[in-house]
């Protein structure tokens, strides 16, 4: 049966080196809302963190349009991440985005903590704070604010900078945070779903 909003998702297969039986996500208990997934890639080499706006569904059979361009987007730029070996999404938002609606609909329902992710037992920044903790590279893509959740989207995109912000400086690794080609006209890095296999990184705070 399909939920409330929901679009066909994109039967699109996922690339050769994605191990499709080790793919793990992190949901709330009746699966309504998810707060990270995880993509093996091989068995040693950097981990790279995605921070996208919120997530698709995910299936080991068939890969969402938006996980394959994040995917095909990290194995093009080899020469910048180096061996990968796995690949983090974690999301502004936690409630499934079936269309661009979803969010602002789930916003006026059941206010902006459960879209969050701050209700209940699993916290989506801490979530997202582990994350960072445990990645090499960090890429932000989550795109310009929703109509009607610009209020909401800037608190959040503020609340992911200072984390992010805190664990650079209390950690002893170096870590790279970038975003994907060029800002838009209101500051914000471009959506995962609209970089081009061509675009360069560039440093998130630059």
């Amino acid at each position: 049966m399909s939920k409330k909003g929901e679009r066909v998702m994109c039967r699109c297969k996922y690339p050769k080196y994605v191990n499709k039986e080790d793919i793990s996500v992190v949901k709330d208990e009746k699966s309504e809302r998810c707060y990270k997934a995880t993509f093996s890639f091989n068995c040693e080499g950097n981990t790279i963190l995605v921070i996208s706006r919120a997530p698709k569904e995910i299936s080991k059979n068939k890969c969402d349009s938006l996980y394959k361009r994040i995917i095909k987007y990290i194995d093009n730029n080899k020469d910048e991440f180096g061996k990968v070996k796995k690949l983090i999404i974690v999301n502004l938002f936690t409630i499934y985005e079936y269309s661009r609606e979803d969010l602002y609909n789930e916003c006026m329902t059941n206010r902006k903590a459960y879209i969050e992710g701050s209700k209940d037992v699993i916290y989506n920044d801490e979530i997202i704070a582990s994350a960072i903790r445990e990645s090499d590279y960090i890429i932000a893509g989550w795109g310009e604010p929703l109509e009607g959740l610009e209020e909401i989207y800037l608190r959040r995109v503020e609340l992911i900078l200072k984390s992010l912000r805190y664990e650079l400086l209390r950690s002893v690794n170096k870590k790279y945070v970038y975003r994907v080609g060029e800002i838009s006209k209101k500051g914000y890095p471009k959506h995962c779903l609209a970089w081009s296999y061509n675009d360069k990184v560039n440093d998130l705070f630059e």
